[in-house]
């Protein structure tokens, strides 16, 4: 299948302005003759909402209208802050394809330290589910999600094929000779995930700057080795399209077979050791 990575700069609290973006880079994606788009973390809302995340919200059918005609040309999967059947706010990333809605994950764990808020303004997600496409099966995570290793790890249980990674990454860290230190330990994890899991990755970060803070971009795809396949550049804004052949999948297996070792009911009782507190060395 072929994978366009839109690395977009988002307009904070722009909406028709966003979705007229969203609209420009899924029609050159069909251009260029891709299956899938991937737009990142709130890409149709920006980052910094705050006090203003309710007003900007959506409910997923209300997304889903918007994009229902191009969805029955290409897939997409894009970022926007999601009002709940129960009234609470979520930063979600919708999936659709053929007009219709396959997917729609809330992010699980919300930051709340240092220069992110975001737990002040948005709920928590609670479920890490696969679902299944015309190209194979998927999971989603956004940003801090994939950084606690046991979310993908419960998608590696799931035996997924491809993981859409969203992300609205500040520049930090400080500046090296031709890299951002942030940009360099998210390749390592990247990397260790593709490796260990044993499906590819495909991280969309965002562009721009909000509220003095500058985004990273960096947007790449790693395959079920380990290794980079795709690198767009750092703080640019970039469409970019992959070929993605999920048959390497069985021959990184074959090769290297973790899954055919592994151990659920092992897991699954310890964990509840674990969680009962009976475990004992």
């Amino acid at each position: 299948m072929r994978v366009s990575l839109a690395q977009i700069n988002t307009n904070l609290g722009g909406i028709k302005e966003n979705i007229d973006k969203h609209k420009f880079f899924i029609k050159k994606a069909i251009e260029n003759k891709s299956d899938l788009i991937v737009f990142p973390e709130l890409s149709i809302s920006g980052y910094y909402l705050l006090d203003g995340a309710l007003e900007v919200s959506m409910k997923k059918e209300e997304i889903f209208e918007i994009f229902k005609e191009e969805s029955n040309k290409i897939d997409i999967s894009l970022g926007y802050p999601e009002l709940g059947e129960d009234d609470i706010t979520y930063i979600s990333q919708i999936y659709l394809s053929k007009g219709k809605i396959l997917n729609n994950h809330r992010k699980i764990y919300p930051p709340n330290h240092g220069m992110f808020e975001d737990l002040k303004f948005f709920g928590r997600g609670k479920k890490v589910k696969a679902f299944e496409t015309s190209f194979g099966k998927f999971g989603t995570l956004i940003c801090r999600d994939f950084f606690h290793p046991s979310l993908p790890f419960l998608y590696y249980l799931q035996n997924i094929h491809l993981l859409i990674l969203v992300s609205a990454i500040p520049v930090r860290g400080g500046y090296r000779e031709e890299s951002i230190s942030i940009y360099e330990s998210t390749e390592r994890l990247l990397s260790i995930y593709s490796q260990r899991f044993q499906y590819f990755i495909v991280f969309v970060n965002r562009v721009g700057f909000e509220e003095g803070i500058s985004f990273m971009g960096g947007s790449m795809v790693f395959d079920s080795s380990g290794k980079k396949i795709l690198s767009l550049p750092l703080i640019k804004e970039s469409l970019e399209t992959v070929e993605i052949d999920f048959e390497n999948i069985k021959r990184d297996i074959y090769n290297l077979p973790l899954k055919r070792e592994e151990d659920i009911n092992l897991i699954f009782e310890n964990l509840k050791e674990i969680k009962d507190g009976e475990f004992k060395d």
